[in-house]
C-alpha cells in the first residue's frame, strides 16, 4: 500500500479531497497534514471584515472531509522537507513518510516586522493566522479614539480589505483607512475600467489612497520618499512570498523560492512531488497565485495523483484564457471582470455571494 500524504489543506487540496471522496484511491493510506483543523475560505474574508459575514460562515472544518475522503488528519506544522529521504519533518518532531506528496501550504505576507509583540502589524497571509489574529487587533483599535488603519498594498486583495474595514469602521468606531498602493497604482494589471471603477469604489468608502511604495515599521509605514505615517495597525497585502522550508528541501525552486512545477503541477525535480496553489511557479507559462487558479486545479491535481499512483499518464491544468474575478466593495456592491468585460453593481455582489457560498457549503462540516 504506498502512502499519500497531501501538505497544507489550501483551496486546491480541498477540492481534491471532496473529488476522493467521490471516487476513493485504490490501496492508498492517505494523510492530510494541516495546522488548523478549519480551512478558511479567502474569497469571504473581506466580507467578514465588513460584517456581512460570522466568522463561521467563511470557514470550513477539514476532519470531516479528510475522513469522507477516507484518510486521516495530522495537526500539525511542517517545519523540513526531505525530498531525498521521502520525509516531512513536524513542528512535534514528528517525520511523516511518503511515497507520493502534494504540497498545497500556501505563501506568507512578505515583510520582516510581522507579529512582532505589540507592533501591531499583521500579513494577510497566511489567512488562517490572520483571522484568529484581526479579533485581538480589532479590540484594541475600538479603544482608541479615531485610529487609523494602513493597508499596504494596491492589489485586488489590499483594496477588498481596505473598502472592508472602511465599511465596518463606518458603523463602529469610525476608523480611518489608507490603502498604500505603490508607484503602480490600484489594481495594476487589470483594464482601464475596472482601475477606474475600483478606485471610485475606495472614494466612495473614504479611503486614503496613496501612490507610493511603502514598507511597515513598528510605528506605522514609510515611504519611497521618506515620509513616515503614523498607523495604529498595519494590514500587509504587497504578495505572498515562499515559506523558507521549501527552498531548503531539495526540491527545485525559482528565485523567490516558489516550488517549479510543469504543467501537470508535479515538481520538476522529484516527480513523486506535485504542487500547487501559491505554492508552486509553472515552468511553462506564468500562472497568477489566485484563488481562482487553486480551485480550479483542484480536480486536476486530484486526477493526477491517482494517475501518478496506478501508473497512469498525467493530465495537463490548463488555466482558462479568461478569468472572473468578483471584487467586494464593502458595501454589498461589487466589481467584477471577465476578460474584456467589466461591470458592477448589488447584482455582482449577490452573484459573488451566491458563488462563495456555495462553495463553502459544498464540503461536509461547514
Amino acid at each position: 500500500m504506498k502512502r499519500l500524504v497531501l501538505l497544507g489543506a489550501g483551496h486546491a487540496h480541498m477540492v481534491a479531497l471532496r473529488q476522493f471522496a467521490r471516487d476513493p484511491l485504490p490501496e492508498t493510506e492517505l494523510v492530510l497534514v494541516s495546522p488548523s483543523r478549519w480551512q478558511y475560505y479567502s474569497g469571504m474574508i473581506p466580507g467578514w471584515l465588513a460584517g456581512h459575514y460570522r466568522f463561521d460562515q467563511c470557514r470550513v472544518l477539514v476532519g470531516p472531509t479528510v475522513i469522507a475522503a477516507g484518510g486521516r488528519l495530522v495537526l500539525d506544522r511542517a517545519v523540513e522537507l526531505r525530498a531525498a529521504e521521502q520525509e516531512v519533518v513536524l513542528a512535534s518532531g514528528e517525520g511523516v513518510p511518503y511515497d507520493l506528496l502534494s504540497v498545497d501550504v500556501g505563501s506568507a505576507s512578505d515583510s520582516a516586522v510581522l507579529n512582532e509583540p505589540d507592533s501591531m502589524i499583521l500579513g494577510v497571509k497566511p489567512v488562517e493566522r490572520f483571522a484568529e489574529d484581526w479579533p485581538a487587533t480589532e479590540r484594541s483599535l475600538r479603544a482608541r479614539a479615531r485610529p487609523r488603519i494602513v493597508v499596504l498594498g494596491g492589489g485586488a486583495g489590499g483594496a477588498e480589505i481596505a473598502m472592508a474595514l472602511a465599511r465596518r469602521s463606518a458603523d463602529c468606531d469610525q476608523a480611518g483607512v489608507v490603502l498604500v498602493a505603490g508607484s503602480n497604482g490600484v489594481v495594476p494589471g487589470f483594464r482601464p475600467r475596472f482601475r477606474r471603477l475600483v478606485r471610485r469604489a475606495l472614494m466612495r468608502c473614504g479611503v486614503e489612497i496613496v501612490e507610493e511604495y511603502g514598507e511597515p515599521v513598528v510605528d506605522g509605514v514609510r515611504l519611497a520618499g521618506g515620509r513616515r505615517m503614523r498607523a495604529d495597525a498595519v494590514l500587509v497585502s504587497t504578495g505572498g512570498r515562499a515559506l523558507p522550508f521549501l527552498g531548503a528541501s531539495g526540491l527545485a525552486v525559482d528565485e523567490a523560492g516558489f516550488v517549479r512545477v510543469d504543467a501537470s503541477h508535479r515538481s520538476t525535480s522529484h516527480h513523486n512531488v506535485f504542487v500547487a496553489g501559491d505554492t508552486c511557479s509553472r515552468v511553462d507559462q506564468r500562472l497568477d497565485r489566485s484563488g481562482v487558479h487553486a480551485v480550479r486545479a483542484g480536480p486536476i491535481l486530484a486526477r493526477n495523483l491517482a494517475a501518478a499512483i496506478s501508473g497512469k499518464p498525467l493530465a495537463r491544468f490548463y488555466p482558462r484564457r479568461f478569468s472572473l474575478y468578483l471584487l467586494a466593495a464593502g458595501d454589498c456592491t461589487a466589481i467584477g471582470s471577465y476578460g474584456p468585460l467589466t461591470f458592477s453593481g448589488a447584482w455582482v455582489w449577490k452573484w459573488k455571494d451566491r458563488i462563495d457560498r456555495g462553495f463553502v457549503d459544498s464540503f461536509p462540516g461547514a
